[in-house]
């Protein structure tokens, strides 16, 4: 029997780290062995690679200490030849030294250094090349292993080490009409926003999404110019007579016009019917573990203050006054339901996760309820890489893939996990699980527009934006020309702007006692769209979890048609 998890803390230090590890661990091997690469002949390669590389490191060390002295030589040359035509009484003797030392000079340089200068480039040319050979044939002995990565082998390890988490193929109609239907899902959160990734699934039998959007913001920005005025006055000197005095300043102008701002978020969104009616939302304090803290005792107070203002029951304290500064969402909407959700089991769990930030991250989310779906932002998921691209693994030394495999995919686990575990504290959210069939089970099985804009981005703005953008690109699609056999042409838009040089004029009161326009240049930036199409096949074929990674290698393989395309995930595209 599968076990919830209510405490993820513990739960993550006593179970699924040292789980995830051995999961980890079994699928490299799973991998070397159906890649059956040579691990003592790589390990022999790599050697002798890495020796050559040694040995080009002190060449190039010795040629750049040569260089040096050889271009030290020449200027002890040209100095030698200055002093004899500098000094004062150039005597015989004197010109006779500068002589001699300029041809030792030249001597040492023909016969020593320059010679020496040539072997070790000669040598240094034949170990690059070695270098070059040996890399290549490296890479070669791991293309067998290296080939085996794909796109999902992350989330199928996750699932294996968290019965309850289930990753989607892909982020299907099915699962957004789901979303849309039972949990009234709003597509208004995509307005603007361009999806960077997605990665959908389920958790405890509940819909999840954890997605990286970009979006755009108009602010401001502020330009300056400058101008500078002369004149003239009329002043007494010490002597009592009157001159012309000369004066000059630089004026100072800006001007503040709209400027377009992109910011990038990673989200975890999770659907649950769980106290449906629930409205909070949670920013972290950290204040958890600081019970004793000036900010602290303040908070409580500001807390008991609000709680006996409000006369409706809109807001009451629970008993754990801890807890309730810690995780402050007093401007929640529903008393009962939140005491339902966050009971004192849940309540002990939050506090453990809030005060650890050894095994954890702390209290470094936002969470966010808005009736049935929540939200988590956390801050240690903002800059890492969520695409799943396998070319992370390549790697042409044996031992370091297998050692990058662990560390990389045991870094992710981690991020990944400790991003769910604020949910994970709330056992409602465990014990209810839906019953019913997905809404549209008997829709067709296709990718989602969401997929859609993370293929885009995946291809790149710069291969969509219009000529004249100068800024980021909010990638959006439409769906085309699609058929039964899961071909469908995408139109991408890119919307971005371009710029217009202009030029403002800004009256500056001046030290004459006039106000003088100051010219300010400026850009206005104007919307432009840029369009492309992506040719997508859909690969729904190779669902199977038990099949293995040289039958998953050999299906891609069938499918792909040309090399101009690429495999996303299980999408097989090309840009048109």
């Amino acid at each position: 029997m599968v076990q919830d998890i209510y405490d993820p803390l513990s739960d993550y230090v006593n179970i699924y780290r040292g789980r995830f590890k051995e999961v980890c661990e079994n699928t490299f091997g799973e991998l070397a062995t159906e890649a059956n690469v040579n691990v003592e002949e790589n390990r022999k390669t790599c050697s002798e690679l890495y020796k050559a590389q040694a040995e080009l490191d002190q060449i190039r060390s010795k040629i750049t200490a040569l260089t040096v002295l050889c271009v030290l030589l020449w200027i002890a040359v040209a100095a030698a030849i200055a002093s004899v035509f500098l000094v004062k009484e150039r005597t015989a003797g004197v010109i006779a030294a500068g002589a001699i030392l300029v041809v030792l000079i030249i001597i040492l340089q023909v016969l020593l250094v320059h010679p020496r200068l040539k072997l070790l480039k000669n040598g240094r040319d034949q170990l690059m090349s070695k270098v070059s050979s040996l890399t290549d044939a490296a890479w070669e002995q791991m293309k067998p292993l290296n080939d085996l990565y794909d796109w999902d082998i992350l989330a199928r390890m996750m699932s294996k080490t968290v019965p309850r988490l289930e990753f989607d193929p892909y982020f299907t109609t099915q699962r957004l009409a789901d979303l849309r239907a039972t949990y009234g899902w709003d597509d208004s959160f995509n307005e603007g926003r361009s999806v960077i990734y997605s990665h959908s699934g389920l958790i405890n039998g509940n819909p999840f999404v954890l997605c990286r959007t970009r979006k755009m913001e108009m602010g401001t920005k502020t330009y300056h110019g400058y101008k500078t005025i002369h004149w003239t006055t009329r002043e007494k000197n010490s002597d009592g007579k009157y001159y012309t005095a000369h004066h000059s300043q630089v004026l100072h102008a800006t001007y503040t016009a709209p400027f377009p701002l992109y910011f990038e978020k990673t989200r975890l969104i999770y659907a649950n019917t769980a106290a449906p009616d629930l409205v909070f939302y949670r920013k972290q304090s950290d204040l958890a573990g600081r019970e004793r803290s000036l900010s602290f005792r303040w908070k409580l107070r500001r807390l008991r203050r609000k709680a006996r203002k409000l006369k409706h029951n809109d807001y009451a304290m629970l008993t754990n006054e801890v807890f309730e500064v810690a995780f402050d969402t007093s401007n929640r909407n529903n008393n009962h339901q939140f005491a339902l959700l966050f009971t004192p089991l849940a309540q002990e769990s939050m506090m453990s996760l809030l005060r650890d930030d050894e095994v954890g991250y702390g209290d470094d989310f936002d969470f966010g309820k808005d009736r049935m779906i929540n939200t988590i932002i956390s801050d240690h998921m903002q800059n890492l890489e969520l695409d799943m691209d396998p070319r992370r693994y390549m790697h042409f030394d044996y031992d370091k893939a297998r050692a990058n495999f662990h560390t990389s995919n045991e870094r992710y686990f981690h991020a990944i996990y400790f991003s769910f575990a604020p949910l994970l504290c709330v056992p409602m959210y465990q014990q209810i699980r839906p019953h019913h069939d997905i809404y549209g089970r008997d829709m067709r099985v296709e990718s989602s527009f969401w997929e859609h804009e993370a293929l885009a981005n995946f291809w790149g703005q710069d291969q969509f934006m219009h000529p004249s953008c100068v800024t980021d690109c909010i990638l959006k699609t439409s769906r085309h020309d699609s058929n039964h056999e899961g071909s469908s042409s995408l139109r991408v838009y890119a919307h971005g702007y371009r710029t217009e040089p202009r030029v403002a004029s800004v009256s500056v009161y001046g030290g004459d006692g006039r106000w003088h326009n100051v010219p300010v240049e400026w850009d206005e930036y104007i919307a432009v769209t840029g369009t492309g199409t992506i040719q997508m096949k859909e690969d729904n074929s190779s669902n199977g979890t038990n099949i293995s990674h040289a039958e998953r290698l050999n299906h891609i393989n069938h499918v792909l048609e040309s090399s101009s395309m690429s495999v996303y995930r299980r999408h097989i595209a090309s840009r048109i």
